[in-house]
């Protein structure tokens, strides 16, 4: 049940950051779009590894968690994850992108989550 509602947090984070990008001036809102892209990547991270909202921000946790991942198709998220935490520029091309790497991993978690 916990891992659902990460998911559904996730989502909606996810769809709220998809509002503010298709605005009429969304340049104006990729770094408040970004935000919500991150809180999403996190959540979605915690329903993955059952880490808590710190652990999610730890590099060498999660670098570690990924490492010993061999067969799923999302094992290289976080490089992508630690780019964006690391990112000051957000323009809209970087939202954007950013937007589809981490709705395509939250929903590969999904798909993982339920066939397990």
């Amino acid at each position: 049940m916990i891992l659902l509602g990460k998911i559904e947090e996730a989502r909606k984070k996810l769809t709220f950051a998809e509002y503010l990008l298709s605005q009429e001036k969304s340049e104006d809102f990729a770094v408040g779009a970004m935000k919500h892209i991150l809180d999403a990547a996190k959540l979605a991270l915690q329903a993955l590894t059952q880490f808590t909202p710190e652990q999610v921000e730890s590099k060498a946790m999660i670098t570690q968690h990924f490492n010993k991942l061999h067969d799923a198709s999302y094992k290289e998220f976080h490089r992508a994850y630690f780019k964006m935490l690391d990112s000051e520029y957000n323009s809209l091309q970087v939202s954007t992108n950013a937007l589809k790497t981490v709705k395509d991993f939250v929903n590969q978690v999904e798909e993982n989550r339920q066939i397990k």
